[in-house]
């Protein structure tokens, strides 16, 4: 993937962090950086009051830094801010990590050296991983802690990831042929001044976020079979009346699962049920509902705005991936130097808070749906819990629903937004924060959940379904029914254990052939 400052999308980081794709920086942006370069030496040298440069950091700005401590400077701030804690990263969030700081700093803003580009790019491709702590960002000059953390091992400190050991980075620099970098003026700065750790993590997260959505779409369609219900609530010309674009693709998106199912019922069906069920004169108990409850019939309005809110939240990630996101910002002369707060992360932190809630409205959904299919007061038409044998000695997925609803209930408490939660910091320099990547913590824990929850949804879909018959299914529903059916048996309390059943079903959804059995929702 060629990387030159703009253009990056979540699906690009999640294909260089996740899927290992190569990077190359483009020629004429590590020319721009050079140039850039250049200019903030010169000026160093010549002692213009520069930030970061010719002056201490954070609340110390007011200390003047003579120009011969341009590398102490920069690696005693490295050192001084590498103050993470807590669980370590996967490698995938630190590759995304550096993929997020490489495109900003290829921009040619930050003054940086190209040589630390280059490394930053090697660290990619040869799969050299620095260790970075999930905790100690307050997300307001920026990540600065993980990022101190992830340009440590550029210098040959720090410790890092490879071939699946942590070792100390100067050994494995050695191995692989590579000289860590001399940090010139502004170089460790612009190494940990932006917003690159919670908007890697982000990016992550709604590439997981958009494929969660196809998947509980795909799960409210067999669901909507399975239960018997009408096809009515999803008709186009009542949903254009809302107007919302989200809402009209959810519905259409259903309308495609449903098709040629030999399970739904049309309205004029139910309709002539309803009408036949009485005598015209007494009041009488019909034996169908005229309208479904609200987790079969209210799928478009309430995934709908999901959908919408994912799309809202990626258009800011991607502003935020493809932006000079440090401080101060290096144009034609000292004097035009922008020092501002760019670093600051409140707009990926209220993205990720608003990714958060619809993520966790993802599982709210699932939950009830599972709810509605495995209770017997609700479901008359399958046997308790779809045990498969004798009831009561059966239990069925009795305790699968135990695990579903106390997921759903731990994600009230991730949803809470953590971008209002501002603790001033820093001398008070830092006197509002966003909390930008704990909001972006969450979202990868929240679609780690969720996607539990939408799977025993999934799981309880697939044993109705081997009970009803997959044939009878629409064909936007049978094929990921006959794919999981080639690894997955039906439970039964006789033949195994509940939980490896459901984990089955749930490690059954990653596979890459189940994308394209995913509805698309757009």
């Amino acid at each position: 993937m060629l990387v030159q400052g703009t253009g990056l999308s979540v699906l690009n980081v999640y294909r260089v962090a996740v899927e290992g794709e190569q990077v190359v920086i483009d020629d004429k942006q590590l020319k721009t950086v050079a140039d850039t370069c250049d200019r903030i030496q010169e000026w160093g040298r010549e002692g213009h009051p520069i930030y970061g440069v010719t002056t201490g950091f954070g609340e110390l700005v007011y200390m003047t830094i003579p120009a011969r401590f341009e590398r102490e400077l920069q690696e005693n701030l490295l050192r001084s801010h590498a103050a993470g804690g807590g669980e370590f990263f996967a490698d995938e969030v630190v590759r995304a990590m550096l993929l997020a700081r490489l495109n900003c700093l290829s921009k040619g803003y930050s003054g940086i050296g190209a040589d630390t580009l280059r490394l930053i790019a090697e660290f990619l491709n040869r799969g050299i991983h620095p260790v970075v702590p999930q905790q100690g960002s307050l997300g307001a000059s920026g990540d600065l802690a993980p990022l101190s953390h992830l340009a440590l091992p550029l210098i040959g400190e720090g410790r890092v990831s490879y071939r699946g050991e942590i070792r100390p980075s100067a050994e494995v620099l050695a191995e692989e042929g590579l000289s860590p970098v001399r940090l010139g003026y502004k170089d460790g700065l612009a190494l940990i001044n932006g917003t690159s750790g919670m908007t890697a993590a982000a990016s992550l997260a709604l590439v997981r976020a958009e494929r969660l959505l196809r998947l509980a779409v795909w799960a409210s369609g067999a669901f909507v079979q399975i239960m018997r219900g009408s096809t009515r609530a999803f008709d186009e010309r009542g949903h254009a009346l809302k107007n919302h674009h989200g809402q009209l693709a959810v519905a259409g998106t259903m309308r495609s699962l449903l098709r040629d199912s030999d399970l739904t019922v049309d309205h004029e069906e139910v309709m002539k049920a309803i009408t036949s069920s009485g005598n015209g004169t007494d009041v009488t108990r019909a034996d169908q509902y005229l309208q479904n409850a609200y987790t079969l019939r209210c799928v478009p309005q309430i995934l709908g705005p999901v959908a919408d809110a994912l799309a809202y939240c990626r258009r800011i990630v991607e502003e935020e991936l493809n932006s000079s996101n440090d401080n101060p910002l290096i144009f034609d002369s000292p004097e035009t130097i922008f020092h501002g707060g760019n670093f600051h992360g409140q707009y990926v932190a209220m993205a990720s808070d608003f990714l958060n809630i619809a993520v966790t409205e993802i599982g709210v959904l699932a939950e009830r749906q599972l709810n509605r299919l495995l209770d017997p007061h609700l479901n008359p038409l399958y046997p308790a819990f779809l045990a498969q044998g004798e009831e009561g000695l059966f239990c069925g997925l009795e305790g699968a629903q135990y695990l579903a609803t106390s997921i759903a209930s731990e994600n009230l408490d991730l949803a809470a937004p953590a971008s209002i939660k501002t603790i001033p910091s820093n001398g008070q320099n830092q006197d509002v924060v966003s909390m930008g990547l704990i909001a972006a913590r969450k979202s990868l824990r929240l679609t780690e959940h969720v996607h539990t929850i939408v799977s025993v949804l999934v799981a309880g879909c697939y044993q109705a379904a081997v009970m009803t018959g997959p044939e009878k299914f629409g064909p936007g529903c049978r094929d990921l029914l006959d794919l999981l059916a080639e690894t997955v048996p039906a439970y039964r309390d006789d033949e195994g254990v509940v939980g490896d059943f459901l984990a089955t079903v749930r490690d059954a959804l990653r596979d890459p052939r189940v994308d394209a059995l995913l509805p698309d929702v757009a």
